[in-house]
């Protein structure tokens, strides 16, 4: 997955480490690569969309999707799990959505 295939709105994609992940294959053949630092995008007004696996590199795990503002990470403005990649990327769209319009009210 290359970050060009989801639109962040006004956010910057300054980390991204999700290039692996492939919708047609199964996530237990992809643990391998499932961390908790795959993916980080920074919005105005210091907002965060984070994405991680958690626990890491376990198929007992699942996405962990976060919209944090001033890396207040125990006050999130946003945060979903998911177990599929399609709940992840439905997710996502939420995420992004989140974050965009926390930083227009602001």
């Amino acid at each position: 997955m290359r970050p060009e295939q989801v639109d962040w709105d006004c956010g910057e994609v300054v980390f991204w480490n999700l290039y692996f992940l492939d919708p047609t294959k199964p996530l237990t053949t992809q643990t391998d690569d499932l961390t908790e630092d795959l993916a980080q995008i920074i919005y105005p007004d210091l907002v965060i969309l984070d994405i991680g696996w958690y626990p890491e590199f376990s198929e007992e795990g699942g996405f962990v999707v976060i919209v944090a503002r001033e890396e207040k990470w125990n006050e999130p403005l946003f945060e979903e799990s998911h177990k599929t990649i399609k709940g992840f990327l439905k997710c996502l769209r939420e995420a992004v959505a989140t974050a965009t319009n926390y930083g227009r009210q602001s």
